[in-house]
């Protein structure tokens, strides 16, 4: 199951925006399916990962105003066809991404734009190891609007 939880920017959850459940019955995995197939020559459309384009449709089509909607994506949801997506739909998206695409006119990279964001705040979190020892793990917080 793929879902969208609505939440307002207090944190209080209005419910699923969009839902997408689906199985995997030709292919275990991604790497079973590069062992068949080019997935760089799939259409979007026949890829699992469609799922993301489709929540961000359903979710955005729910709300009158997408410009004030923020739809949050983890590694999987870096896809080309989705920022295209949200720009035409005019919303707006945080994507942890797991390439260092190109940004802005082209010229330069996200990390390089990331480079010269102010810093909006850092977050600190104890972690505990498998062996118990507490370890404090840093996050920057910096955006772009």
């Amino acid at each position: 199951m793929h879902s969208s939880l609505a939440v307002t920017t207090q944190g209080i959850p209005l419910g699923l925006a969009a839902i997408k459940f689906w199985s995997r019955k030709k292919f275990k995995g991604c790497d079973a399916l590069k062992r068949k197939i080019n997935p760089t020559r799939v259409p979007i459309e026949e890829k699992e990962s469609y799922r993301w384009l489709k929540n961000l449709w359903h979710s955005t089509a729910l709300f009158r105003e997408p410009n004030r909607c923020v739809h949050v994506g983890d590694r999987e949801s870096d896809i080309y066809e989705l920022f295209c997506l949200a720009h035409e739909l005019q919303t707006n998206f945080l994507v942890r991404t797991c390439v260092d695409r190109l940004a802005g006119d082209g010229n330069h990279t996200i990390a390089h734009e990331m480079d010269e964001a102010c810093l909006k705040g850092v977050h600190q979190i104890a972690v505990r190891d498998q062996n118990g020892k507490v370890e404090r793990a840093v996050l920057e917080l910096r955006y772009r609007p």
